[in-house]
């Protein structure tokens, strides 16, 4: 009985949303401000809770590597989607997936448009969230 109203409980609690975040020390934009650009692109896409995110920060030659290995593409490029799941697992928690950022071309894209990396981060997420919706 105990056992039944808790797995009840549990189900029945809604949970905010999961941004993880994987980043060198020195890439130079703050973990709050990721998780703030992450927020927004789950929002426009109606994944308000119980979503967890993961995103990666990647050096060119990691990103390039990526990119080779999973899409065939010899190029570096600005944002990969990998998509996991939209079903809810055992937990409660959908794994949406993980995206993964360069950031020099992100730092390069910044300077190259006149627009802060906040900006440009912004774009990237959203681009990144809509990888993982298709």
């Amino acid at each position: 009985m105990c056992r039944r109203l808790l797995e009840r409980n549990y189900h029945k609690k809604k949970m905010e949303n999961r941004i993880l975040i994987r980043q060198r020390k020195n890439w130079g934009l703050d973990e709050k401000r990721v998780k703030e650009a992450a927020i927004k692109a789950l929002n426009h896409w109606n994944l308000r809770e119980d979503i967890e995110l993961s995103i990666y920060f990647v050096g060119r030659k990691k990103a390039k590597e990526l990119n080779v290995e999973y899409r065939k593409k010899d190029y570096y490029p600005q944002v990969l989607g990998f998509p996991m799941s939209k079903e809810k697992d055992i937990d409660g928690w959908i794994r949406l997936g993980d995206v993964v950022i360069c950031t020099q071309k992100l730092k390069y894209e910044a300077e190259f448009q006149n627009k802060s990396r906040g900006e440009i981060l912004d774009e990237w997420m959203w681009h990144g969230v809509a990888n993982l919706m298709k």
